[in-house]
């Protein structure tokens, strides 16, 4: 019985007799929406981030207040790499094997014994022996350094930091609504016989529109905390997938070389069987196909892990070697909580949630500043006038009563979009909770297929060494024994499907809960690679 090391490929496929290695999982994309994004998962096995709809926070909109009524303001005057592969055999007469054809890429056996896996038992799994921990070495590139470059590189989340600056901005600006406001003015008419020179100030008293605008200013610094922190759960769902389609290529690369030395040594027992009088040419023919085939899903394979690395190395800024990711010898705990206690933090912690109720709260206080702005506005007035040498000055208190008939249409439309923000934020809790359950579900039932994935792999084994002492006594056909060898390389395949797939859930598990994004980055690197 061989112990086999699994890691994780780029794979997304099912690896039939002709391999078709599947492309990057899809990222999914925030939308520019005021609620950002849930973190929810598109497929009943991968977790994404799928888009809410939502519309953006109004901007702030302040009313000035009227001078002094006694003295008018005038008006102003005017890389792929190369694969070195010999021409396709022809089969002569004498059956010659399979040559050995140069191959690139890690040796090593797949890891991760059965036994690494845990017990199927639903109970949190205990962590391994501190010895069985791969121990990176200093500097070496992993989940948690992958994020913290990101976070400095990246452009998305660069661009998410000044979209938070600007939020925050907008947010300063409702003070502005109860602050003083000054104006100059310079006019010289030939007709009245000189310059005129006007300075005035104002300052509201009582502004029914004004204290509505001066309140959004917390709501709208929280909105810009919390769309930032989206964009960071963004950011480590992006990071996630990325490194786990170098997993799952890097290992799929493994395994396909390893296959490719079984059917050569397939083929050369063919061969000789068929010289010494006891095999047929159509077993070496058949060990042809899918040896052929084993060549060209490498090349694709390559493909893919160039092109995740390249994913990869547009977050973080800086290349990443195409070995910093394999899968340890042994798997860390997952840690899963009771859904309960998830949904609870949920309530509390979870940015999208919170954007949405920033963003009803603010909408609320607009549609009060747009009723605010039937009402009278009153103010104190300072004025000062200064005409062919003389001087006059006010200071007084001035009553705006507007008079326009457009602000009771305003009035109905800022109530439709409360109204509209209301069932936004409803349905964004409905969404996260709906989602948070479902990714609890794929968690607690991944870490236990993944055990009984373990097994299967101890069982394919088997069956390659039966059906090849079968072949031997004559009851089994070559052609038995290459779809062992067919059957292992899926069974391993899909052993690493699983525990990326898992990994990724994980994640999003934790951020929908509203866990910090370099936490739940670093339970889920505990996990898939076990330091």
């Amino acid at each position: 019985m061989s112990s086999h090391r699994l890691p994780a490929t780029a794979l997304a496929a099912a690896i039939a007799l002709t391999m078709n290695p599947a492309g990057a999982a899809p990222r999914a994309q925030t939308g520019g929406v005021s609620v950002p994004p849930v973190p929810m998962s598109s497929a009943a096995g991968q977790g994404s981030t799928a888009t809410s709809g939502g519309t953006a926070p109004p901007p702030v909109t302040i009313d000035r207040v009227p001078s002094s009524p006694a003295l008018p303001q005038p008006a102003l005057g005017g890389r792929v790499t190369s694969f070195p592969l010999p021409p396709a055999t022809s089969f002569s007469p004498d059956v010659p094997p399979v040559p050995q054809r140069p191959v690139s890429g890690p040796q090593a056996p797949l890891g991760n014994t059965p036994e690494a896996v845990g017990p199927v038992d639903p109970q949190v799994q205990g962590p391994p022996a501190p010895g069985e921990r791969r121990v990176r070495a200093p500097g070496e590139i992993d989940l948690v350094s992958a994020y913290t470059l990101g976070r400095e590189n990246d452009p998305t989340f660069q661009a998410a930091i000044a979209e938070r600056d600007v939020n925050r901005e907008t947010a300063g600006q409702t003070i502005t609504a109860y602050l003083p406001q000054a104006s100059y003015t310079y006019n010289n008419i030939p007709t009245e016989g000189g310059a005129r020179h006007v300075a005035t100030v104002t300052q509201p008293i009582v502004s029914m529109s004004g204290l509505a605008t001066l309140k959004q200013r917390r709501p709208r610094r929280a909105y810009a905390d919390a769309t930032l922190e989206v964009r960071a759960q963004d950011l480590a769902t992006r990071t996630m997938t990325a490194v786990a389609d170098i997993i799952k290529a890097t290992e799929a690369i493994a395994l396909n070389d390893a296959r490719i030395s079984a059917f050569s040594t397939q083929s050369q027992r063919a061969s000789r069987l068929y010289k010494a009088g006891q095999g047929t040419v159509t077993d070496a023919r058949d060990i042809e196909v899918r040896y052929e085939q084993a060549l060209a899903n490498r090349i694709l394979l390559k493909s893919d892990l160039i092109a995740a690395s390249t994913r990869l190395r547009s977050i973080t800024g800086q290349p990443v070697p195409v070995d910093a990711f394999r899968l340890p010898e042994r798997f860390g705990p997952v840690v899963l909580n009771p859904v309960d206690a998830y949904l609870g933090t949920q309530e509390t912690a979870n940015p999208q949630i919170e954007a949405a109720r920033q963003t009803e709260r603010i909408n609320q206080l607009e549609a009060r500043r747009v009723r605010g702005s039937i009402f009278p506005v009153l103010g104190a007035s300072a004025t000062y006038t200064r005409r062919n040498g003389l001087a006059d000055s006010y200071v007084g208190l001035s009553l705006s009563a507007p008079l326009n008939a457009a602000s009771i249409f305003q009035v109905g439309a800022a109530n439709a979009t409360v109204r509209r923000s209301y069932e936004e934020r409803r349905q964004v809790e409905e969404r996260a909770r709906t989602e948070l359950e479902r990714l609890h579900a794929l968690v607690d039932g991944g870490r236990q297929a993944l055990a009984i994935n373990a097994k299967a792999i101890q069982a394919a084994e088997l069956s390659v060494e039966a059906n090849s002492r079968s072949y031997e006594g004559g009851v089994r056909t070559n052609v038995d024994v290459v779809n062992a060898i067919q059957t292992v390389f899926e069974v391993k395949n899909a052993y690493v499907q699983a525990a990326t797939t898992l990994s990724i859930n994980y994640l999003n598990l934790q951020l929908l809960a509203g866990a910090a994004p370099e936490d739940a980055m670093a339970a889920t690197q505990a996990f898939l690679l076990g330091n």
